[in-house]
């Protein structure tokens, strides 16, 4: 898989871990396995009962075992929990590495929750409030303008490419297809009366990124 591809619920198969290792131990539970079986049958042949039962016990512990092996290989084929875009990093430089639980390994967006985020230079924030409508224009798709509203302002600036800024997401009205997590252009913001307000000046222009937000 690559970045910004699109995911399938169900369907897609993210990628596959090494399962090399559990299988070997597989083969050796399951030969454990027969092993006590053959015992159980000789031990019941023979009248021993209490030598069966222990049999018996060997081999519902080691089904158990072979149970969760198993789980672990049919879990190591990653298949998508939700539809949507890949926003990972490409992982092709990971292959052959060690993985631990806990290990993000795929991170994918829903279209449906994208939020634009936008940079506002600290001089022209005093002109920017919550509920107001802009659009914006994404590289590589210029001709065409998405329509956000702004739903909150970070209240400390930040500094980016050596200008104090704030940062200001908004809630997109428009998804187009072609739109993906990580796209950037640029935004203006409607002020009302006054002229439309827009991120960037003669220092700087203020890219937008779109980010998954939770």
């Amino acid at each position: 898989m690559d970045p910004s591809d699109a995911i399938n619920a169900g369907q897609t198969i993210l990628g596959e871990l090494e399962t090399s290792d559990l299988r070997l131990e597989l083969a050796a539970l399951k030969a454990q396995q027969q092993g006590h079986r053959k015992q159980r049958a000789a031990s019941m042949r023979d009248g021993k009962t209490a030598e069966a039962q222990m049999a018996e016990a060997q081999i519902a512990k080691l089904a158990a075992e072979i149970r969760l092996i198993e789980s672990h290989i049919k879990q190591a084929t990653l298949v998508a929990p939700i539809s949507g875009w890949l926003v990972s990093e490409d992982l092709e430089r990971r292959l052959g590495a060690p993985v631990k639980a806990g290990d993000v390994l795929f991170e994918i967006a829903r279209l449906e929750l994208l939020r634009a985020e936008l940079y506002v230079p600290a001089e022209s924030i005093a002109l920017v409030n919550i509920g107001q409508a802009g659009k914006l224009a994404a590289v590589g798709h210029p001709d065409q303008k998405i329509r956000f509203v702004v739903e909150r302002i970070t209240p400390l600036a930040e500094v980016v490419n050596q200008v104090n800024s704030f940062r200001v997401r908004a809630r997109l009205l428009d998804r187009p297809k072609w739109m993906r997590p990580g796209m950037e252009g640029l935004a203006r913001i409607d002020v009302g009366k006054k002229r439309y307000v827009w991120i960037w000046t003669h220092r700087l222009t203020d890219w937008l990124r779109m980010k998954l937000w939770l």
